[in-house]
C-alpha cells in the first residue's frame, strides 16, 4: 500500500510506464490513431514530436502494447556515421547478437528475417528516439529498410523526439527522405481541464476512491500553471506533493506547498501559482473549472491546443484570447462564430475588472482579480484570428 491514510495502493505518479496509468486525453487519444493510422496505411517513416514530457514515448509502448502480436518492435539508442555498422546494429537490437559480415550479407540475413516475420503475420517497427541526424551512408541503409529494395518485406521506422527533432527532418541532410517521411504527429501540453482529469484517473488507476480529497479542484488548477500542462512534469510535481504531504508530520496539501514546491523544482510556470486573478467557468450555471490568468496569454477555444478547452459546438477552434495590456487584462474576440460577451455585451476587445461576467457559446466565464502582471499587447490580425470552425455533433464537455 503506497499511501494507507489516503487509500492509494499504488505509487500514482511512477515515471516508469505502466499501461494501467496511460491517460487517453485527446492529445495522447489523437497521437494513438494517427500511429494506428499510419500503421494501417503501411506508411514505412513517420514521426511523432513534442516538447519534453509530453508522452511520446509512453504513447507508442501504449500503442505496441495494445497491437499485442502485430507487432515486432525494436528500440535503437544511438545512430551510427557508417552505413555497414548500422545495419548491424538493427541486426543486434532484432535479437541477432553481434554479427560479423560484409554488408550485403547484412541485408541478405535482414531479407530473411523480413520473410520470416512477413509469414508470422507482423510488421517490424524500428524505433528511434532523438535522433541528431543520419549521414548519408545511413540513410541509403534505411531506404533500403523502408522501401522495394528489401525483398518480401521491409521495416517501419517510427522517430520520436523534441523540438530538435523537427529541425533535424527539415533540414536539407534528411532531404534524401523526404519520401519516406510524409506524416508527422505534434503532441502538445494538456489544457487546465485535462490536467485537471488526469490527476483524477492517475489517483483512481492508483485504487483511490476520492482523488478530489486528495487534490482538490484548486490544488490541481496550481499543478496545472506550475507544469504548464506537460504531463512529466505534472507527474514529478505531483508526486513530491503527495510525498511532502504523507503521513502526520506532513504539511498541508494547499496552493502554498505547490508554489514551494514548484519554486525548489525551477518550473517555469511557479509564477503563474497562486494568482489573484483567475477565471471561473460554468455551464449551464453549474462552475466545473477554476483557472489562475497568471501567464502573458490565455487563449480559448474548442480545440485542446488552448489553454481552455470547452469542448462544445458553440465554440469556435480558437474563440478568444486574453492577455495583458496596459497593466489590466483584456479580452479579445478571434473572429469566433458566436462571438463573445462581456457582461451582456457583444465586444471585439474589452478591458476586464473585477467580477465581468465573459459568455462564450454556452459557457460563462466569470472574471475574478485585479491587475495584470504581464507586459503582452493584444494580438493583431493575424493567421490565429481566422477561426477554423468544424461542421460535427455536439460534444460532451471534457
Amino acid at each position: 500500500m503506497y499511501d494507507a491514510e489516503r487509500d492509494i495502493g499504488l505509487e500514482p505518479f511512477d515515471p516508469e510506464f505502466d499501461s494501467r496509468f496511460f491517460y487517453r486525453g485527446f492529445q495522447h487519444a489523437s497521437a494513438l490513431s494517427f500511429l494506428d493510422r499510419a500503421s494501417q496505411a503501411g506508411e514505412s517513416v513517420v514521426a511523432l514530436t513534442g516538447a519534453a514530457g509530453t508522452g511520446k514515448r509512453s504513447t507508442l509502448k501504449h500503442f505496441l502494447r495494445e497491437g499485442g502480436n502485430r507487432f515486432r518492435s525494436a528500440h535503437l539508442d544511438e545512430i551510427p556515421e557508417d552505413g555497414h555498422e548500422f545495419l548491424q546494429a538493427v541486426l543486434e537490437v532484432f535479437g541477432f547478437g553481434p554479427v560479423e559480415a560484409e554488408r550485403n550479407e547484412l541485408r541478405n540475413l535482414l531479407s530473411v528475417f523480413f520473410v520470416q516475420v512477413q509469414q508470422e503475420g507482423q510488421q517490424l517497427l524500428l524505433h528511434i528516439h532523438n535522433p541528431p541526424g543520419f549521414s548519408e551512408d545511413v540513410a541509403e541503409e534505411i531506404l533500403w529498410l523502408t522501401g522495394d529494395q528489401a525483398k518480401n518485406g521491409s521495416i517501419r521506422l517510427i522517430l520520436t523526439g523534441a523540438e530538435e527533432l523537427d529541425r533535424v527532418l527539415d533540414s536539407p541532410r534528411m532531404a534524401v527522405l523526404a519520401d519516406r517521411l510524409r506524416l508527422r504527429h505534434r503532441l502538445h501540453p494538456l489544457s487546465a481541464r485535462e490536467v485537471h482529469d488526469y490527476l483524477y484517473f492517475r489517483l483512481s488507476a492508483a485504487g483511490c476512491g476520492r482523488p478530489a480529497d486528495v487534490f482538490s479542484s484548486l490544488v490541481a488548477t496550481a499543478i496545472y500553471a506550475a507544469s504548464t500542462g506537460v504531463p512529466g512534469i505534472v507527474n514529478q510535481l505531483a508526486a513530491g506533493l503527495l510525498e511532502a504531504s504523507k503521513g502526520p508530520a506532513g504539511k498541508a496539501m494547499d496552493v502554498d506547498l505547490v508554489k514551494s514546491l514548484a519554486a525548489k523544482m525551477g518550473l517555469a510556470g511557479v509564477d503563474a501559482v497562486g494568482v489573484e486573478c483567475r477565471l471561473v467557468i460554468s455551464l449551464e450555471g453549474e462552475p466545473f473549472l477554476e483557472v489562475p490568468v497568471g501567464r502573458d496569454k490565455l487563449l480559448i477555444g474548442r480545440h485542446s491546443f488552448n489553454d481552455i478547452s470547452l469542448r462544445d459546438n458553440s465554440v469556435s477552434r480558437h474563440h478568444a484570447i486574453v492577455v495583458p495590456d496596459g497593466g489590466a487584462w483584456v479580452i479579445v474576440d478571434l473572429n469566433s462564430t458566436n462571438g463573445t460577451m462581456v457582461n451582456d455585451k457583444p465586444v471585439r476587445q474589452q478591458a476586464l475588472s473585477d467580477g465581468d461576467e465573459i459568455r462564450i457559446g454556452r459557457f460563462d466565464l466569470v472574471f475574478e482579480g485585479g491587475p495584470a502582471v504581464g507586459k503582452g499587447q493584444p494580438p493583431e490580425d493575424t493567421d490565429m484570428r481566422r477561426t477554423v470552425v468544424l461542421n460535427e455533433q455536439t460534444k460532451a464537455v471534457s
